[in-house]
């Protein structure tokens, strides 16, 4: 399933509310805060409670290009339930292949980090709703 395209970082922020509203695993739609730093760029952020006391802190930096695809040269999302937990994070600054690969996953400790695809928040939290929720 593609990702919608948007005309604004707005546009975006209120897409990403109404993925967690409509989850009905979590209220925290609203602490999903938007940081624009033009109409088409800035940075979405929040920590969201789920409601069996599980946590998902996500950081993106947003781009959006004028066919309206959406751009996230930098991400970290972090999910966290009772001991365990994963985390996304696209890093190109601190780069080093093989040791520190640009997108990464860690699984449950901070090392080893897993190359991985880039991914996106819609691909990330339907990714925990089937995993933990279904």
């Amino acid at each position: 399933m593609s990702e919608p395209a948007f005309r604004t970082l707005q546009e975006y922020h209120t897409h990403v509310q109404q993925q967690v509203a409509q989850s009905g695993q979590s209220n925290d739609w609203n602490a999903i805060k938007i940081l624009p730093k033009t109409r088409a760029a800035g940075i979405i952020r929040a920590e969201l409670h789920f409601k069996d006391g599980a946590r998902l802190r996500f950081n993106e930096e947003i781009a959006i290009d004028p066919a309206g695809h959406v751009m996230r040269p930098v991400y970290t999302y972090h999910y966290e339930r009772n001991t365990f937990f994963f985390r996304y994070d696209r890093a190109p600054d601190f780069m080093k292949p093989i040791v520190h690969e640009g997108c990464h996953i860690h699984v449950i400790q901070e090392e080893p980090r897993f190359k991985t695809h880039a991914t996106g928040f819609d691909e990330v939290f339907r990714f925990i709703l089937v995993c933990f929720y279904t």
